[in-house]
């Protein structure tokens, strides 16, 4: 049964990976060719020859469960326009004082889910199953495709999400009426309203929320960081881990109870009992956290072990492992794109192969031994998810584990239930205990992370350099391996700390990042890294430094930044500053708004050089002596080499772009020009961009942005002079390398899948 789920998980993993959902001639090709092969072998290799099926059914399965989601995205005739919609809310909302997130499910004029944000102050309370009449405006999903980062396209697609967009002002909003029917988020609804003032007065009260339905929209940043710099974020929210300790406790405490009555075991053996009491204990739970994909993974583990041992029969321990991913895979084949999946089946097949070493020890000996297994052993997939892994993870983990599963989950849950009987007093005692706790545990965890050398980054993200790490873990981790363990911890060092390839001497990487409607450029040459900007931030606490730039700089093994540039104080340019201070050392800051800047900095002049390992670098705008203000004022850099150069324009706009014609004349010619104020019709001039001469001009604008970058006038310009266009809204992250001629790398082209918007 695990073989024929590998080879069923091995088919929707390479669906998963296409860029278009249409089937080629060569993949046709090749399954003709394993048709044959799964006739020739059926006789004599049944197992290989249903193996090869079973791929093929994953394949296949794969595809029609994307397809149906594709079908569903909205006509191109319904988006980017007002539009009124009628339909009911479909999730628990996400709301603060002057915002509410939340699915709507519509069923007027069209039947699609899409994401809306509703922005404004003394909004309604909106519960699961209210129908609403709103005027919204949607878009295709979008998300910013760079190296590092979140994927929010994948996110929607997996998560069957047909379009986002937000609810605009207008009289015509209304509530319709209560559907009147109750729903799995109408139950947690309940609860939250229930439990929320009892809980408000806590400073954990985000993560008890979050523990007890699933609700993570209420964590602070601050608690967010600290469980992520230490690898314990899936501790608090409820997860398999959480399913199971639920399911395995109550199964536990029934069974044990059940043998204190001779009577109740002529009617049935204790473990039958205990099983029927641990599967409904985990279907309550899954069902009060939303019945999420992670949940759902948990009750279907718990189920298939729980109605084995209802059924009396004795499987091996694999054979179930094997059966749950089947049935995982079935239900949802869309799970592949989620962190969870991978993570909760690599932790249990963690948990299966530890339980069964060292079972002449001591209980506290086991535990502590899986604890550590488990830890070690999902390093490289924490590092291959998220580019950063915890040296003391093991150490944090030990101590929060157990006061998860003894004391934060299990008196959350009996608060909650406290609270839904009238008994608010008993069910404070239990959240003050669960806060006081975390508090506690937080001490230490942030003790832990502010050590110096806590974290590492991890860099070299293949799937064949995962695939490597994992094995060489599992090599140093088994008893069989030791031999070679000594061997497979020095490759294991050698993955990890190898460092980042070096740019050759006397070239330069310039990579426009995909920050939507902003600018971020990271310069790299062989021994330095240079900032150009670091896209905007919002009151919402949304930074593209924190959710971008940082990333991507960490995956690219920076450590230090060698020169910031902030082109000016717009807050798309300056927006993210914040976020690279905190998170990298500055050696210096060169800006227009040095007002805007609380650090240290230097104005940026013309005429103000340098050389970085035989790369040219040259600031050709503001003059001191000109009077130039706002946008006309932004930083204006050229890079070159021998052979190419590249000219970062910021926002200038005309006046500016006459001033530097005038000027400099034939030095501002370059190779590749950055569109100047993300190809606005203010700027673009005919007679700069004659003086610039570039082949390749790379516009940063954001997807269907309210600016309408770039001006249709502008590309029709540009188009005119035969200069190719690179938009990040189109390309996603641009690499260009400045070498003895240019190379060009398009994120969002070279890693395309059939779920990502293409222009």
């Amino acid at each position: 049964m695990l073989i024929y789920a590998l080879f069923f998980l091995l088919g929707i993993v390479i669906f998963s990976l296409k860029s278009s959902l249409e089937i080629s001639t060569f993949e046709w090709g090749v399954f003709f060719a394993l048709f044959c092969l799964f006739l020739a072998l059926f006789k004599s290799h049944k197992k290989l020859s249903v193996s090869i099926g079973v791929f093929t059914l994953g394949f296949a399965w794969m595809g029609v469960f994307s397809h149906s989601v594709m079908e569903s995205y909205l006509d191109e005739k319904f988006l980017n326009k007002s539009i009124l919609v009628k339909g009911h809310v479909f999730n628990l909302a996400q709301q603060s004082h002057d915002k509410s997130r939340f699915v709507f499910s519509v069923n007027q004029p069209f039947n699609a889910r899409v994401q809306l944000s509703w922005y404004g102050k003394n909004l309604p309370l909106l519960t699961p199953g209210d129908q609403y009449q709103l005027l919204v405006k949607l878009k295709h999903n979008n998300s910013y495709q760079n190296i590092a980062g979140f994927d929010y396209e994948k996110h929607l697609f997996s998560n069957n999400i047909h379009a986002t967009g937000y609810v605009k002002k207008s009289i015509d909003n209304q509530f319709i009426a209560n559907s009147g029917l109750s729903s799995i988020h109408t139950i947690r609804e309940n609860i939250r309203q229930s439990i929320k003032p009892v809980l408000q007065r806590f400073e954990f009260s985000g993560v008890m929320n979050a523990l007890i339905i699933g609700d993570r929209s209420l964590i602070s940043d601050n608690h967010w960081q600290l469980f992520q710099s230490t690898n314990t974020t899936h501790l608090s929210v409820i997860s398999g881990l959480h399913i199971g300790l639920v399911a395995g406790l109550v199964f536990w405490l029934s069974q044990q109870l059940w043998r204190l009555c001779p009577r109740c075991l002529l009617y049935a053996p204790s473990q039958i009992f205990a099983s029927y009491l641990g599967l409904i204990s985990a279907l309550s739970y899954a069902v009060v956290a939303g019945f999420s994909v992670p949940t759902q993974r948990a009750l279907i583990m718990a189920g298939v072990v729980f109605i084995s041992i209802i059924l009396r029969r004795n499987h091996n321990i694999w054979q179930l492992y094997g059966l749950a991913l089947l049935l995982v895979l079935m239900l949802s084949p869309l799970s592949v794109y989620s962190i969870g999946f991978w993570l909760s089946f690599y932790v249990v097949a963690i948990i299966i192969y530890a339980a069964k070493q060292h079972q002449n020890r001591s209980y506290l000996f086991r535990l502590i031994y899986i604890q550590l297994l488990i830890t070690i052993g999902t390093m490289p997939l924490v590092a291959w998810f998220f580019g950063v892994g915890s040296i003391f993870s093991p150490i944090a983990n030990l101590i929060a584990i157990p006061v998860f599963s003894i004391i934060a989950t299990p008196f959350s849950l009996i608060g909650a239930v406290m609270t839904g009987i009238g008994l608010d007093s008993l069910a404070q005692y239990c959240f003050m205990l669960v806060n006081e706790t975390l508090a506690l545990l937080s001490i230490i965890l942030n003790f832990l992370s502010q050590l110096d050398f806590n974290t590492w980054d991890f860099h070299h993200r293949s799937s064949v350099g995962l695939i490597l790490l994992i094995l060489l873990v599992a090599v140093l981790l088994s008893p069989s391996g030791l031999k070679f363990n000594s061997i497979a911890l020095g490759l294991i060092l050698w993955i990890v700390f190898w460092p980042t390839p070096k740019v050759d001497f006397a070239k330069a990487k310039i990579t426009f990042l995909d920050v939507g409607q902003g600018l971020s450029i990271v310069i790299k040459t062989q021994h330095h890294t240079m900032l150009f900007d670091t896209g905007a931030s919002y009151a919402s606490g949304f930074s593209l430094g924190d959710r971008v730039v940082t990333p991507f700089l960490k995956a690219s093994g920076v450590k230090q930044i060698d020169k910031l540039i902030i082109s000016h104080g717009d807050n798309d340019h300056i927006g993210g500053l914040e976020s690279i201070l905190e998170n990298f050392e500055v050696k210096s800051i060169l800006t227009s708004a040095g007002e805007k800047i609380k650090q240290q900095s230097q104005s940026c002049q013309s005429g103000q050089k340098w050389r970085w390992d035989g790369i040219d670098f040259e600031i050709l705008n503001p003059n001191i002596n000109h009077s130039l203000k706002g946008n006309n004022a932004s930083c204006v850099l050229k890079i070159s080499n021998e052979n190419l150069s590249v000219l970062l324009s910021a926002d200038i706009e005309k006046k500016a772009e006459k001033y530097l014609v005038k000027t400099l004349g034939n030095k501002l010619k370059s190779d590749v020009l950055l569109a100047p104020h993300h190809g606005s019709k203010t700027s673009s001039s005919p007679a700069f961009l004659a003086a610039v001469d570039p082949k390749i001009v790379v516009i940063s604008s954001g997807y269907k942005n309210r600016f309408k970058h770039p001006a249709p006038i502008v590309v029709n310009r540009y188009e005119n002079l035969a200069i190719k266009i690179l938009n990040t809204s189109c390309s996603g992250q641009i690499d260009i390398l400045l070498g003895d001629q240019l190379t060009i790398q398009q994120y969002r082209k070279e890693n395309a899948r059939f779920y990502m918007r293409q222009c």
